[in-house]
């Protein structure tokens, strides 16, 4: 289905729910009680699970989310780090800021794993296996990130790998602006601005970020005359909601991120020989606007939105090769609240996405039905979804998702289980079916038509507090049949490695007050990641695990991080460095508008290799200063 074809039938379907929300509305009178009850709650709901508010005590699938104010106890100032303290999570980066980051969940690559800021989808068609540009993403400017782990993503169409959900937009913000700078070892420098306007009628926020460094020498096999690796980065988000009417509400976002990033290990133009004077520019454009209809019972919102991204890499100043990738599309997504205890949630999505590098130019639409119950037993809560996607390349795909939350008050406030199972799958990417049938593959790979990859999971969860302890116990079990791989033997493209490759754990997350000053959280995940012939998955981790302890007051606060992974594996088997790192962060707030930040990191100045042949930072310091107008 073309996307001219999607835009009319999504405005087809929109006129008919228009007028179905109208109906409802007529007569209708609006319960202020009610209203503030809501928004009270604002802070207790995710949107990743179903595309929709909801209260994260009642959905049955694997959620956790940082908000702002722990994005910046933390104080890494990129995503990568950020997502590597949480549960399930592990993220490689090839030197430090900038260099290519490889984000797993639950033992799942990125490329199985939907990216979405502000609703959204900013993976980058032109990359490997469609890979989330992580590296690039940073922390200052974001609001909220929500995490979905395992097959759970049905109604984003999602695989193995979950869902990340970022937003730019504070729902709690007032009027006002702040900045922020901050200056550190690596010849490091971030600041940033931020300003947000609110009235009763229009939301707007705007950010600018610029973060430079030197970084460090990246790599081992730039040992002759090493240089340092350097890293900018230039990103603005801004967005804007604007309530027309009771009714009706239109909104708008937009993102611009520009990175420049020194590497080693590329070719020369003319000799072929390696050499380590390499650069990388990226720039990404994405905007979404949206029209939301509301009324006492149905909520119904039209969006449309693009990314493009562009690529080009430099061999000692020469450019040597370039893409450009774009998404381009259109959803229906509609809420009806048929009752108190039941909310059914659908939609449509119609997606365009194409890749040029040059040499050759593909295309390929999707189209994704989609549709979700949720129903409320007392203390119960299941939801089943399922979802249909119609690709040009691969044809239709059924995928499901049920899950269940069981609330236990016979034992107490807070004690709950959980339970979640479903399916996706992934078609196989256009890059990975552009270098198939271009010029660099040959046998085994080249010409090879490439089957769509098929997941399933499960999940159990027990929820539980003991005193002040809160803890979450969780099982996960996932498998990949038909898993598509790069030829890491002979270099030929991407060959389909039939069978099932299985992920399956144990997560465990906790927090714990000490005292009204001290306070520890953390998480631990154990993981046995196999291929289709036995062996360990490669770069999977068995074990990885954060634990924080926080001290903190009216005017100061300190967190101690630690952060660690254990019994990895290389591609050909060959053992990969144990870590741990320790990060130290601190905040004192001098005056209410003004306080100053720091960061020390890799305290023990740790140099074992998460990647084999890549360099991990050293000790680094950092002072910054924040200032709130």
């Amino acid at each position: 289905m073309s996307l001219a074809r999607g835009c009319a039938y999504i405005l087809g379907a929109l006129s008919l729910a228009l007028a179905s929300a109208t109906s409802l509305a007529q007569g209708s009178e609006t319960d202020a009680a009610s209203d503030a009850g809501e928004s009270d709650r604002v802070e207790e709901t995710v949107v990743v699970a179903s595309r929709t508010p909801d209260l994260i005590d009642q959905i049955g699938v694997s959620v956790t989310v940082l908000d702002q104010d722990a994005m910046r106890a933390f104080g890494y100032p990129d995503l990568g780090s950020l997502l590597d303290t949480q549960p399930g999570v592990t993220v490689t980066m090839d030197g430090g800021y900038g260099k290519a980051a490889a984000v797993r969940i639950r033992g799942e690559e990125g490329y199985r794993t939907r990216i979405v800021l502000d609703g959204i989808n900013i993976a980058d068609p032109s990359s490997p296996q469609i890979s989330p540009r992580v590296e690039h993403l940073l922390s200052s400017g974001l609001s909220r990130v929500e995490i979905l782990r395992g097959p759970q993503g049905l109604m984003w169409g999602a695989d193995a790998g979950g869902v990340i959900s970022m937003s730019t937009v504070d729902a709690q913000a007032t009027t006002g602006a702040s900045g922020f700078f901050e200056a550190g070892g690596d010849d490091f420098y971030q600041g940033s601005v931020n300003g947000s306007l609110v009235t009763d009628r229009v939301r707007a926020s705007l950010s600018l970020s610029q973060l430079e460094t030197e970084g460090i020498n990246a790599r081992e096999i730039d040992s002759v005359t090493p240089d340092r690796d350097g890293y900018e980065n230039t990103t603005a988000h801004g967005a804007m909601a604007v309530q027309l009417t009771d009714m009706i509400a239109l909104d708008f976002a937009a993102t611009d991120i520009s990175g420049e990033n020194e590497y080693d290990g590329c070719y020369d133009t003319l000799t072929f020989a390696l050499i380590h004077d390499c650069d990388d520019d990226y720039e990404q454009r994405a905007w979404r606007a949206g029209a939301t209809l509301t009324s006492d019972q149905h909520s119904l919102t039209l969006a449309i939105s693009s990314s493009e991204t562009e690529r080009a890499f430099f061999s000692a100043g020469q450019r040597s090769y370039a893409t450009t990738g774009e998404t381009d599309s259109v959803s229906l997504l509609g809420t009806w609240r048929a009752s108190d205890a039941t909310r059914i949630t659908y939609g449509i999505d119609q997606e365009e996405q194409s890749l040029s590098d040059g040499s050759t130019d593909w295309t390929r639409d999707n189209t994704g039905l989609y549709l979700e119950i949720q129903q409320k037993w007392g203390p119960a809560v299941v939801t089943a979804g399922w979802r249909r996607d119609d690709n040009d390349d691969f044809g239709e795909h059924d995928s499901w998702r049920i899950s269940a939350r069981y609330n236990l008050p016979q034992f107490a406030p807070g004690w709950a289980i959980r339970a979640a199972s479903g399916t996706g799958f992934r078609a196989p990417s256009l890059y990975e079916i552009a270098y198939n049938n271009g010029p660099f593959a040959y046998p085994p790979a080249s010409g090879t038509p490439l089957l769509e990859e098929e997941s399933d999971g499960w999940e159990v969860a027990l929820i539980g507090q003991f005193s002040a302890l809160s803890f979450e116990v969780i099982l996960f079990d996932q498998s990949i049949e038909n898993e598509i791989i790069f030829d890491l033997a002979a270099y030929s493209g991407y060959l389909q490695a039939f069978g099932e490759s299985e992920s399956d754990g144990l997560e465990v997350v906790a927090s714990l007050p000490l005292s009204d000053n001290w306070s520890i959280d953390g998480n631990f995940t154990w993981m046995d990641a196999v291929q289709q012939n036995g062996a360990d998955r490669p770069y999977r981790p068995e074990e990885t695990g954060r634990v924080s302890l926080t001290w903190e007051n009216a005017a100061l606060s300190a967190r101690l991080t630690a952060r660690h992974t254990g019994k990895a594996t290389g591609p050909f088997g060959t053992p990969i460095d144990e870590t741990t790192t320790l990060d130290l962060s601190g905040r004192w707030a001098v005056t209410p508008r003004l306080s100053l930040e720091a960061r020390l990191l890799n305290l023990t100045d740790q140099d074992d290799q998460q990647l084999p042949g890549y360099y991990m930072p050293g000790f680094t310091a950092y002072l910054g200063a924040r200032i709130n107008l």
